[in-house]
This record gives C-alpha cells, sequence and structure tokens, in this order.
C-alpha cells in the first residue's frame, strides 16, 4: 500500500489543507482491495488530524469501473463528501484514491447527492456533479452537463462565467468522442458571453469511463458562488504553450484563485505542446514528460507560484506501462513526497503520450480579499 500527503499551513488564522494520495497492489477481490484501502486510509488521515468531517474531495480511479462502483458505493454510503468515481486504471492494482480535506473552525458541510457546499465564516464553495443524464451522444451529455451547472448555480445565485473555477470533464473513448465534447462546450461558453477576449474555466478533458456504458461524458465542477470576479486570474505562457483557442477548444490553461491569506492554483491537464499549438517530441514519452513540466512550471510562474508549491497532481498516460518511467522524472521536478497518482486515461490528442494536472497553493494572498476560513 502507498501513501503521500502534503500540507498547506497558513500563517494566520485560516483553515489547513491537506491532500492525500493513496493506492493499493491487487489482491484476491476488488471487494478485499476497496476495503483493506479505505480503512488503510481513514487511519492514515487521521494521524494527521484529518477525518471524515474534515473531507471535501474523494476521488477514485477504478480498473473496472461498471462492475466495480456497485462496490465502492456500498462502502461509502454514509460518507458525507464530494466523490467522484471515474474509470482510468491506476498504475498498479485496481483502485486508487485522492482527496482534499480543510480543516478549521467553524467549517460545515452541506451534502446532497450531486453537489456538496461547504458553509464558511467568509466562502462557501460548492462542488457540483450531475447524477445522471437523459441524453446521448458526447455533444448532448456535454451541453447537458453545462446547462445543469448553470441552472444548479443560478439558484444560488451565481453562475458559470463568474463563479466556476475549475472543471474536470471525463469523456468515454476520448479519440472519437471529444470532438462532439469540444463543440458543445464552445457553444455553452459562446451563449453565456465567454470569449477568448474575456475568459473560459480551467478544465482537464481526458478519458475517463463512467458505470453507464452509453454515458459518454461526466463532469465534475468547483465553484464560489459568493467569489468576486477579481479574485480569478487566468494564467498563460504564450512564449511556452499556445492559447487554447488557436486549435478550436475553450478553456484556461489555469486559474488562481486569491484569497486573503493564500492562493490556489488550478492547472488544467497540460501536455506537451508549444506556442503554435503543437505536439513536441512526437513518440518520445519521456522528452514530452519534461516539456510537460516545463509548460506546468510555466504557468505556475505566471500565477506567482512555484513547481514547490505544488500540492497533488495527477498525471494521466496513454501506455500505462510508461508509467515508472514518467512517474519517476515527474517526482524530480516536483519532489517524493508530493502525492502524485498515475493513471491510464489517453489525452485528447493520440500523440500526447502523457498529462498532468495538479493543485498549488501558496501564501500569496491579497488583503483585498477575505481570508479562507
Amino acid at each position: 500500500m502507498l501513501f503521500n500527503h502534503s500540507c498547506f499551513i497558513p500563517d494566520g488564522n485560516g483553515i489547513t489543507e491537506y491532500f492525500f494520495a493513496a493506492s493499493i497492489s491487487a489482491g484476491e477481490n476488488f471487494s478485499t482491495d476497496a476495503v483493506s484501502l479505505l480503512k488503510a486510509y481513514d487511519e492514515y488521515i487521521r494521524e494527521h488530524g484529518c477525518s471524515e468531517n474534515s473531507e471535501v474531495l474523494l476521488r477514485f480511479h477504478l480498473s473496472d469501473i461498471t462492475n466495480q462502483t456497485p462496490v465502492l458505493d456500498e462502502l461509502l454510503k454514509c460518507r458525507q463528501s464530494f466523490i467522484s468515481i471515474v474509470g482510468q486504471p491506476p498504475a498498479s492494482g485496481r483502485i486508487a484514491l485522492e482527496s482534499w480535506h480543510w480543516c478549521g473552525t467553524g467549517l460545515s458541510k452541506n451534502f446532497r447527492q450531486s453537489s456538496m457546499q461547504i458553509a464558511m465564516q467568509n466562502y462557501s464553495p460548492v462542488w457540483f456533479k450531475k447524477s445522471q443524464l437523459d441524453s446521448s451522444g458526447s455533444f448532448d451529455q456535454t451541453a447537458e452537463e453545462f446547462d445543469a451547472l448553470e441552472n444548479f448555480l443560478r439558484a444560488r445565485n451565481g453562475c458559470v462565467a463568474d463563479h466556476t473555477v475549475r472543471t474536470w470533464l471525463y469523456c468515454r473513448d476520448v479519440d472519437n468522442n471529444y470532438a462532439g465534447l469540444v463543440k458543445a462546450r464552445n457553444e455553452f461558453f459562446a451563449g453565456i458571453g465567454l470569449t477568448g477576449k474575456t475568459h473560459f474555466i480551467a478544465s482537464t478533458g481526458i478519458e475517463g469511463h463512467m458505470p453507464e456504458v452509453n454515458r459518454l461524458v461526466k463532469m465534475d465542477s468547483l465553484s464560489y458562488p459568493g467569489a468576486l470576479q477579481s479574485q480569478m486570474h487566468y494564467l498563460s505562457a504564450p512564449e511556452m504553450l499556445s492559447p487554447t483557442t488557436l486549435y478550436g477548444v475553450s478553456f484556461e490553461r489555469g486559474t488562481r484563485m486569491i484569497f486573503g491569506d493564500r492562493s490556489h492554483l488550478f492547472i488544467s491537464g497540460t501536455a506537451s505542446i508549444d506556442k503554435e499549438g503543437m505536439v513536441v517530441h512526437p513518440g518520445d514519452v519521456l522528452r514530452q514528460t519534461s516539456r510537460m513540466m516545463d509548460n506546468v512550471e510555466a504557468l505556475l510562474q505566471c500565477g506567482d507560484a512555484q513547481l514547490s508549491d505544488v500540492r497533488i497532481a495527477t498525471l494521466y498516460l496513454r501506455d500505462i506501462a510508461d508509467a515508472p518511467a514518467v512517474t519517476a522524472m515527474v517526482k524530480t521536478r516536483l519532489g517524493n513526497t508530493v502525492p502524485l497518482t498515475a493513471v491510464k486515461a489517453p489525452v485528447c490528442r493520440p500523440a500526447w503520450l502523457v498529462e498532468l494536472e495538479c493543485i498549488a497553493i501558496n501564501t500569496n494572498g491579497s488583503k483585498n480579499f477575505a481570508v479562507l476560513r
């Protein structure tokens, strides 16, 4: 069993944030693996002052999501966290997890099946997913996902354009279905007034399966309905990687969310791409990994951050056999202790062999905004 964790401890009286990653080698069956992993995970987080009550995000990567989800659902039925389950086989074993914890006084969670809102003194972030879809096809399903998010936020005096910080889009058979996803997202953003001259939303669009074999798209999102638009800064590094609009897609390379005592930096799925939007080092996964990390570093620097500020990262690989070498290279840049999960998940272009997303936190906040507490 493998565990890693990181934490951010503020200078003042804001919340303390913890990130965990855990995986387990394949045992007798999935049920045994899942029970063992969750038991060890709960013991591990308690050793670091965390609990189910402090857990805000719990994401699982499974090797056979259709057959494994019912088992996992039963094990998690009493958990009051935002739970995301994605069909992305881990580098080893059948199951891996990632989690995010907020520890501080005055926090409470309003949990529902498809959403979770954290009640805080200064902010009330919302996690949202749509539990089921009525449409078919990647275009219609993506449109349904975004419409549901917009309607959900409107009911809470928010909207996607002003308050959604990050989305995660998982697409079954990304080589064939990603085009429909992109078209629907482009049209939705245009319909709410978002263009290349305004801003988009930080996002990862990646191969990922859902339990229902006819569900081609699943979206998770994080929004701050009470935040000011001026708290969000959109990251770019045009000398290293192109704007996404150059090749017909609409998402931000990264978003910096600025609070009074810290900044959160959400780096979208980032691959080996150059300033012309072209794949760099086709066919060479290690050279692509090096360029990918250079791109991530450039985006972080745009947001007044460094690679040393990364608190958790997810590594997506087209060929899972590349995991040992690529993981080792990434760890030389991020450090051995940063929670890093490697999964099989092809990127949106077949020539991209590897992609990384991450969350960074540092103390570079602004007195213009409230502390995160």
